[in-house]
């Protein structure tokens, strides 16, 4: 298909998604509203509530009153306040502040106030906890998993980021929707189709795990020469909300989790539901701008240069496709249609998502762009290559960065009984995606350049079974989480060498099985409020060849190495305390225990014919096992010394059990020591949260969060250039896993949010103090230093280095009645915090960019509560950037207009 034949029918499609959900929108309008009588006491308060936003006036209402305010944001959405002034009861303050809204409000709790339309509280459902569940309220800054409060209210570092948010950032890969989170980053974001978490420096092999409704997927990928790469998978329509906890997590879902923990939760019905509904249907649709279908497999682009005879026609080539679409032409497209059903005992979800997007053009302005030069040392033989930090050129296409996914979730909550829920959920996740081995692309200052590989093809299929049991007793709160995530990858990889074209795959299946089991009991013999939870988890992991190879001898005989294949178990005891020893002072405890056990196939290849034409047997070998075990802690400390300022310390001294990956053999590890270790990551930090209310006398708040890390790892695992004996020449060196000395990282965040009137502004800044590998002496091949800020030569921590300064800055503002909000996010990226350079064209190039700065602007308009319009601008500069922790030398999208319309009804 070509580029005209492509846009025009992306174009034909977007007008005929947007016609429908038109279409099927336009009879939904919001139903009569009829005012509650109020309840009158005779305690007192001095208000001042502006007119305005009932929105605004809510929250102004919530701050002055000291209650905590409950509501879902459509149904305060467009409607105004009138305000309140003077020394009125609470009840007196929201009758006056809901006047004419047609709303009312009730009281679960003496601090909570929920605001509901009529009879809404009646339609509720009966939790497992007995209460009552008023199915169309939501906490209006957060969900299920969190909120946007719990950042300013923790004793520790965490982030939110909503349903909402997750639009505005959804980006162009998979992982553009974490950006701005202070200290946490996306690594080799575009050569992937995977989220693959760094927090603070620690990426990878279950350090930072990405747990999806309680389940993990993690797969880890070989990356050549540069490396491996861990991923995790899912589609941002199906995203509710996510959850980021910074640090060593004591949770039963933490074990081994040294760097932190990404939580996610898919669509429930509340999500999907519009008030007092029993049944609705979610219909979201809409485009991007700024790429292109792919091109025919090898087709080359990037700049290359060579070497090539005296008066002869030079063997250059410069660049690729640089016909770039307009800036409003659609080129690439998602849909996904969600459909909920509620009762009194049963909650039922079904979704299905598609998006498909070709390669994107890099941007155009900005430096780093390549450039030829002349290296010439022969005149018989001029050479010629190119500078910069990638082959590619601004405005250039960018091969190998196409999606087409394809997504299914079937999600149920079951409530029987007055206190037990049970969650049944499946998800399917099919995608074919461009990515290309690093390696092939060159070096920084090489002189070979891209071209169009075959996609990898991914199969994704998730279960999830979760239970709770919540009696009225203080001894039990039970929770039991089992999950499969099976995960079928392959890659194929193509390299010309003597003008022929050879195929080689790395085909892998993971298939991950894991359950959780958690109590908290309330234990009152205590004085204050003391709280004990405890329980324990298992997982087993299986990775092989996939089962269902359809010529499973094509396969073996064009496999680039050796498949890892075993098995690995994993268990974990754990027991954690929190004591509220006064209101000023929280302490917490907690111990887990932990072991592992990896059983290695050790398969061989054994090569038959001449290349190119190999032919290989698939030997297994001995069975081999590798096995560990070891004790964690944590323990922490919060004190209120007045109102709304929290300080508090926190230690952990947690182990994290080498993954998998790291315990089978395969190539480019061939050295395996039965000896690895564990990491013991000791991590402390301290921190503080303090809101300032009425700063400037116009009923303003700013809320900061500061914390100082510091995370050392003993024993940290990685690759390297190892020294081992053989029998026969002695010591020698090999590509192999080794337990370092240490690592470290140390640094700072600071998270604001300031907010007065219709304006919000956020700011995120994390600024990275130390970052330190430190080896054994004589563990390294030629390796004099012993400490290297920013890793050793093959090291896998070489593409975890991350910038020294991350600073995101944001600006929201609304208007309209609160229906339409505009916003910019300024983000900037320094220069990484320690260069490295590889000596060989054969090591781990370790990620390199410039310092850059990002300006992305968004809007969303309400049509109703029903309807909504959102739109972005990604990189409004359209600046040529490489991200921050990239492993492939692939520039970042350049300026691409996003629409998307979500309907329900």
């Amino acid at each position: 298909m070509g580029l005209g034949t492509y846009k025009n029918s992306f174009k034909n499609c977007t007008r005929r998604m947007l016609s429908t959900t038109f279409i099927l929108t336009a009879g939904v309008s919001l139903a009569g509203i009829s005012p509650s009588a109020f309840a009158q006491t005779q305690a007192q308060t001095s208000f001042s509530v502006p007119a305005g936003s009932l929105t605004q006036a809510l929250n102004v209402f919530g701050r002055q009153s000291g209650l905590q305010i409950t509501y879902l944001a459509s149904v305060a959405a467009g409607k105004t306040s009138k305000g309140v002034s003077g020394n009125v009861s609470r009840e007196q303050a929201l009758s006056s502040i809901l006047q004419g809204s047609g709303l009312t409000y009730s009281f679960p709790n003496a601090t909570t106030v929920a605001i509901t339309q009529p009879n809404e509280a009646s339609s509720g459902a009966t939790a497992a906890d007995g209460s009552l569940v008023l199915n169309t309220i939501t906490i209006s800054s957060g969900g299920v998993i969190g909120s946007h409060d719990d950042t300013y209210t923790t004793a520790g570092s965490v982030s939110y980021v909503s349903a909402q948010e997750i639009e505005q950032r959804r980006g162009t890969s998979a992982g553009d929707f974490i950006a701005g989170i202070p200290g946490v980053l996306s690594g080799d974001t575009r050569n992937s189709g995977a989220i693959d978490v760094n927090i603070r420096g620690l990426q990878g092999q279950g350090r930072v795990p990405v747990v999806i409704d309680g389940a993990t997927q993690e797969q880890t990928v070989y990356r050549g020469y540069n490396g491996a790469r861990s991923g995790s998978y899912v589609d941002p329509d199906f995203i509710g909300e996510v959850s980021v906890e910074k640090g060593p997590s004591a949770a039963a879902d933490g074990s081994g989790a040294i760097g932190g923990v990404v939580r996610m939760r898919t669509l429930n019905a509340g999500d999907i539901l519009l008030p007092d509904r029993q049944f609705g249907v979610r219909i979201r649709g809409g485009f991007n701008t700024n790429s292109t279908t792919p091109p025919d497999v090898l087709t080359p682009g990037g700049m290359a240069g060579g070497s090539y005879q005296a008066g002869k026609q030079p063997t250059t080539r410069d660049g690729g496709n640089m016909d770039r679409p307009g800036f409003f032409d659609p080129t690439g497209g998602n849909g996904s249609i969600a459909a909920a059903f509620t009762t009194d005992y049963i909650d039922v979800v079904g979704a299905y998502a598609k998006r498909k997007n070709g390669n994107y053009f890099a941007g155009k302005k900005g430096g780093g762009q390549p450039y030829f030069v002349d290296r010439t040392t022969d005149p018989d033989f001029p050479n010629i290559g190119y500078e910069g930090l990638s082959p590619w050129k601004g405005g250039e296409e960018v091969l190998n960065t196409s999606m087409e996914n394809e997504s299914v979730l079937l999600k149920s909550n079951i409530r029987f009984g007055d206190d037990h829920a049970l969650e049944l959920s499946y998800m399917s996740y099919s995608s074919e995606f461009g990515e290309i081995m690093p390696t092939r692309l060159g070096t920084h200052t090489s002189a070979i350049g891209g071209f169009q590989s075959e996609p990898d093809t991914l199969d994704l299929k998730t279960y999830n079974a979760r239970y709770k049991w919540t009696p009225d007793n203080d001894f039990i709160n039970l929770k039991i989480n089992a999950f499969r995530t099976d995960m079928d990858h392959r890659a194929t990889n193509l390299l010309t060498m003597f003008g022929t074209t050879t195929t080689s795959v790395h085909y892998a299946q993971t298939i991950r099985d894991g359950i959780t089991v958690s109590n908290e009991s309330k234990i009152d013999f205590i004085p204050g409020e003391f709280r004990l939870e405890y329980g324990g988890g298992w997982q087993r992991e299986t990775v092989g060849l996939p089962k269902n190879l359809d010529d499973q001898k094509w396969v073996i005989d064009h496999l680039e190495f050796p498949p890892r294949s075993g098995k690995r178990t994993e268990k974990n005891l754990f027991v954690n305390g929190t004591w509220e020893i006064t209101p000023q002072w929280t302490a917490t405890a907690g111990l887990r225990y932990s072991d592992f056990r990896t059983s290695d196939d050790n398969y061989s290849l054994r090569a038959k014919g001449n290349w190119p034409n190999f032919s290989y047997d698939l030997i297994p070998g001995q069975v081999s096992h590798v096995t560990g075990n070891g004790w964690s802690k944590n323990a922490s400390l919060s004190w209120e010394p007045i109102t709304d300022l929290q300080l508090y310390g926190r230690y952990s001294d947690t182990m994290r059990m080498p993954s998998i990956f790291e315990t089978l053999s395969g190539f480019s590890t061939a050295y395996l020591p039965l000896d690895i270790k564990p990491e013991q990551a000791r991590t402390f930090e301290l921190g503080a949260n303090k809101t300032f209310e009425d700063i400037t006398g116009n009923d303003d708040r700013l809320r900061l969060h500061i914390a100082y890390y510091n995370n050392h790892i003993d024993d940290y695992l990685t690759r390297s250039n190892i020294i081992y004996k053989n029998p026969v020449f002695g010591n020698i060196w090999g590509l192999g896993m080794t337990n370092l000395d240490y690592a470290k990282m140390t640094g700072f965040e600071l998270s604001a949010d300031y907010q007065i009137g219709n304006l919000t502004a956020k700011l995120g800044w994390n600024h990275a103090i130390t970052s330190l590998f430190c080896a054994h002496p004589g563990s390294l091949w030629k390796q004099d230093d012993l400490c290297s800020e920013g890793g050793f030569t093959n090291s896998y921590a070489l593409q975890h280095v991350p910038p020294k300064d991350t600073v995101s800055a944001e600006f929201a503002y609304k208007m309209l009645e609160d229906r339409l909000t505009l916003g910019t996010r300024i983000s900037y990226y320094s220069h990484r915090f320690a260069e490295s350079k590889a000596e060989t064209t054969s090591e781990i190039q370790p990620g390199k960019w410039r310092p850059y700065t990002l300006v992305d602007v968004y809007g969303s308009y309400a049509f109703n509560e029903a309807t909504r319009l959102d739109f972005a601008i990604d990189n409004l500069t359209d600046q040529y950037y490489m991200d921050a922790l990239n492993a492939s030398l692939m520039p970042a999208p350049g300026r691409t207009f996003r629409m998307n319309m979500t309907a329900k009804f």
